[in-house]
């Protein structure tokens, strides 16, 4: 019997119980758990792979930086498994999710976190990885058309990210120097370090990123700007600068490449242009020749102005020609590309560079007597004076008047000439006397006073004239007489001989580059003179500046600051201008970068400034995280329902839209998944009208955007909506602007459809009003040209909803709607009111257009759409529906409307096609009223019959049983 009681109830009594306290101590904020500091590579690999937050990664990436001795010994430089793996984890999964929050934001904290980021990827691995992941982005392997679709949104964030990222590590001043720097310090074997520094060339050099990012973009990624620290170094340095130079000169973007590092050479002392020039000795002639040219242009463009013609030595003239002397004294190669380039690519700059390059090579004798050979030969030439055009003849060219190619070769040797000729004398006044009685000299002037142009004649007097007025005595010296000679452009070429520019000093160019910065800059602070801005009222406002100087006081105290810590500048913040200093919130959130953050953030209600943060990120980052792994794949469902049953308790600024695109991503990463998921919410979920409305928005224009109408979830909300028709009404029948955008919105699903109607219509209206114009005999036809043809012509987009269309999309939402039907009656339910009713038809048109004629499941879709629409005849009762009824007939007959479509809409729903042809007629006949409304159906009706007779002509035969009569 004992084992058939059972206890119903124990209690214990504790002795000590009165000694406890009643009150227990709850904290009300329970203390954050310190995070653990990074002690070795696989606990930084660790928290790398556990999606780490910004402050973890900040920790993580401080510890790998290349000048912090670790424990372990470990060199993020130094190429190892480890720093490969490390280099993949923070390219392909962290890096993606945090830079484009880290590079817009403007802390401090940001800055530093981005300062370490390239300080851990400026290495021959870091660049590697960059350059990997943007191929593999590029170039993706072979997936399904439908997820190449939905990855295609993502991918190009993505690229915008890494394309972002490698401007970032490739734009700094210092780059160059940094990526030598770091490995010469972390690879001790020289064998290593020069096959190390190849990779690296092969890489920048070679132009595989540039054409990775040129392919990525569509555009031509700019050269970076990095400039080198060109004070000494080493042989082994040296050598490494020369064979990146060398080889970054196949890139065609020489002049980004050496206008950083000209800009160093000029601001840097003297022993800085030494080290450049002993970097161009070592490079090949072609290189050389490339850079020469380049110099000219960068000095040209920047550096001279291009109105120097004055007679009188100019500054920056002659701190040109020190800079071109100083680095063409040693190298005959530089010399005689100076040579080439004054007869050839010289002959179209303007006077003032070809002024500083005749000094440069008026210092060597030689080289002078060369240059004045060359020239004496070309401008002598009885081919080039009989065959050169009138305008080539010119010897300077007119005021007003541009220097072109056309004009300027003959231009530019004669002003050549006479510029060697006036050194040439200073330098030995016998070689010119010399050179008067040989016979180059006398057959040039000889050819050109007898060449038939007066033009041409003209040269020659001028050029006879200035050299005999330096090597004959005043009684022997040659005149013509003539009036071009003594005219202004003859005295012009006759002053060139004493045009004499000495060599100055490289300190005369950053002279002139700041006093035109400062003259440039004062222009645009004080803008134009406005008409009753006298000069004199200008002197008066001058005289009247006051000077103020400013003194520096030195400090004895400052000695016994040096021992005290600098702290850095505060971070900028508008709320540090409220008066009340108790309401600044320090602790503000940061953008969501992985999907679990993005839910809890959208589900956090109480804190404003989080959730707002997370709504307007919730799109991009879905798109973002759809394109690679499992984050939104695995809370499709969660994400979806959070976004549906949102309610607007903040009144944020474009909460529809917002909502609707981030509901479109979700679709798009899963469509057939989604699409049922939301056709069995539109029915069964306890959501509001304004919710439902949405997921029908969400549902059509997500098909729309699978169908490859790009950016159809984003390009129809309401900022860049097409601008309405205006409003007829009197005022006092409107409401005021602001509410009538709030209560009388234009919906995007509304939109989409009047874009997909006038595409319908507007080919058939023409059509008509073509016909009634008269006979084709009386018309001209015009005939485009391949051109226009090839513009004109759409290429194939893949259709990703096809495949998806019937299971995902059409059959759930028919399927469910007859079965609710069915169930309630349709009498009183919401689902059949005009407010939701219309946008449901709409929404099944667009899906079926999307889907296309090529789509397999048509002729089903086809024969449910239509009986839906045969059975819901009776409830057009009300205009709106009435409205949304015609609009899917009309697109029905638009998919349809090819020869197969019309042979398979003639067998297989004939009579159904007839009877809604003759119900549709009626209702043509019976619609009245001037009302936008009432048009608007009588336009629909017109169309639906017009289509429908196309169908009946075509296949007669097929219909003939079927009742072809009743129309």
């Amino acid at each position: 019997m004992a084992e058939l009681l059972v206890p119903l109830r124990s209690k214990v009594i504790r002795s000590d119980r009165t000694n406890e306290s009643h009150i227990v101590v709850v904290d009300q904020q329970p203390t954050q758990a310190p995070r653990r500091k990074v002690e070795s590579t696989e606990y930084a690999i660790e928290q790398l792979r556990s999606q780490p937050q910004q402050e973890t990664l900040y920790d993580v990436l401080k510890w790998l930086q290349p000048s912090k001795e670790t424990i372990s010994g470990f060199d993020i430089n130094r190429q190892s498994s480890q720093a490969s793996h490390i280099f993949h984890i923070l390219v392909n999964d962290v890096l993606p999710d945090h830079w484009r929050n880290i590079n817009g934001s403007t802390t401090n904290k940001a800055r530093k976190t981005r300062d370490l980021i390239m300080s851990v990827l400026c290495n021959v691995g870091g660049i590697s990885a960059l350059a990997t992941r943007l191929r593999i982005l590029i170039q993706p392997k072979d997936i399904s058309e439908s997820e190449s679709h939905v990855r295609q949104h993502g991918q190009a964030e993505s690229l915008e990210d890494l394309l972002s990222l490698l401007g970032y590590v490739l734009g700094q001043d210092d780059c160059v120097l940094h990526l030598w720097s770091n490995l010469a310090a972390s690879e001790s074997n020289s064998t290593r370090r020069w096959l190390l520094w190849k990779e690296l060339v092969a890489l920048l050099g070679s132009g595989r990123i540039l054409s990775l990012a040129s392919e990525a973009d569509d555009i031509v990624l700019k050269a970076s700007s990095s400039t080198i620290d060109l004070e000494g170094r080493d042989a082994e340095t040296q050598k490494a600068w020369v064979q990146l130079l060398e080889r970054s000169l196949t890139l065609g973007h020489v002049d980004s490449i050496f206008g950083p590092i000209l800009g160093r050479v000029i601001g840097k002392p003297t022993q800085v242009l030494e080290s450049f020039r002993s970097y161009i000795m070592p490079m090949k002639g072609s290189s050389k020749k490339s850079v020469v040219n380049s110099l000219l242009r960068i000095l040209m463009q920047t550096r001279i102005s291009t109105a120097v013609r004055g007679e009188n030595s100019d500054k920056k003239v002659s701190g040109v020609a020190a800079l071109l002397y100083s680095l063409s004294r040693t190298d005959e190669d530089l010399a005689g590309d100076l040579l080439q380039w004054l007869s050839g690519d010289g002959l179209v700059q303007d006077l003032s560079i070809r002024r500083a390059v005749v000094a440069a090579l008026a210092e060597d004798f030689e080289k002078l007597k060369v240059a004045l050979s060359e020239s004496l030969q070309s401008f002598g030439d009885k081919l080039f004076i009989k065959h050169t055009p009138i305008l080539q003849q010119e010897g300077l060219k007119p005021l007003g008047m541009r220097r072109t190619p056309a004009n300027a070769n003959n231009s530019g040797t004669t002003e050549n000439l006479l510029l060697l000729v006036g050194y040439a004398h200073r330098a030995n006044h016998q070689h010119i006397a010399d050179m008067t009685r040989s016979s180059i000299y006398l057959n040039a002037i000889s050819n050109r006073l007898a060449a038939s142009s007066s033009r041409a004649s003209m040269l020659g007097m001028c050029v006879g004239t200035a050299v005999s007025k330096l090597v004959d005595p005043p009684d022997r010296q040659m005149n013509f007489s003539s009036e071009d000679v003594t005219g202004p452009q003859g005295q012009r070429f006759l002053r060139l001989t004493s045009l004499q520019d000495p060599l100055g000093s490289i300190d005369n160019l950053r002279l002139a580059e700041g006093t035109s910065s400062n003259a440039t800059s004062q222009v645009k602070g004080n803008g134009p003179l406005q008409k009753h801005d006298t000069p004199r009222n200008v002197n008066q406002a001058s005289t009247k500046t006051k000077i103020i100087s400013i003194e520096e006081i030195e400090s004895d105290s400052e000695s016994e600051d040096d021992n005290l810590p600098a702290y850095a500048k505060p971070d900028s913040d508008a709320s540090d201008s409220d008066e009340d200093p108790t309401v600044v919130n320090r602790d503000k959130p940061v953008a969501p970068v992985y999907i679990n953050d993005l839910i809890s953030g959208l589900q956090d209600t109480e804190n404003y400034d989080r959730q707002t943060l997370a709504f307007t990120q919730a799109s991009s980052l879905i798109r973002r995280k759809a394109a690679f792994g499992t984050e939104v794949l695995d809370s499709t469902e969660e994400l979806a329902s959070i976004l549906t049953g949102l309610q607007d308790k903040w009144n944020f600024e474009n909460f529809n839209e917002l909502r609707l695109q981030a509901m479109i991503a979700v679709l798009v990463a899963q469509p057939l998944e989604m699409g049922q998921w939301f056709s069995r919410t539109y029915f069964s979920g306890d959501y509001s009208v304004s919710q439902r409305a949405t997921v029908l928005t969400t549902l059509g224009l997500g098909a729309r955007e699978l169908a490859g109408y790009d950016g159809a979830g984003t390009a129809l909300t309401k900022h860049n909506q097409p601008p309405r028709a205006q409003n007829n009404q009197f005022p006092s029948k409107r409401l005021p602007p602001n509410l009538h955008a709030l209560y009388t919105p234009e919906e995007p699903l509304m939109t989409a459809s009047k874009q997909l109607e006038n595409s319908i219509l507007k080919p058939m209206t023409l059509k008509a009003a073509d016909a009634l114009s008269g006979p084709n005999v009386l018309k001209t036809r015009t005939f485009s040209s391949r051109m226009d043809v090839e513009k004109k012509r759409t290429k194939a987009i893949p259709n990703a909803l096809a495949k998806v269309v019937a299971d995902g999309f059409f059959f759930p939402l028919t399927g469910r709607f007859q079965a609710h039907i069915r169930t309630s009656g349709g009498n009183n339910s919401t689902l059949m009111s005009p407010i939701l009713l219309p946008p449901y038809l709409r929404t099944l048109a667009l899906i079926l257009h999307a889907a296309g004629s090529s789509t397999l499941s048509l002729p089903l879709m086809t024969t449910e759409f239509l009986s839906l629409l045969l059975a819901l005849r009776p409830r057009t009762s009300h205009l709106p529906i009435l409205d949304g009824l015609l609009f899917a007939f009309l697109t029905v007959l638009e998919v349809n409307g090819d020869r197969e479509g019309m042979r398979r809409l003639a067998q297989e729903n004939g009579k159904e096609l007839l009877e809604m042809g003759q119900w549709v007629g009626g209702v043509f006949e019976r619609i009245r009223g001037d009302g936008e409304e009432e048009g608007r159906v009588r336009a629909l009706a017109a169309g639906c019959v017009a289509r429908v007779r196309e169908v009946v002509e075509a296949e007669e035969r097929t219909l003939m049983g079927v009742g072809a009569g009743l129309l």
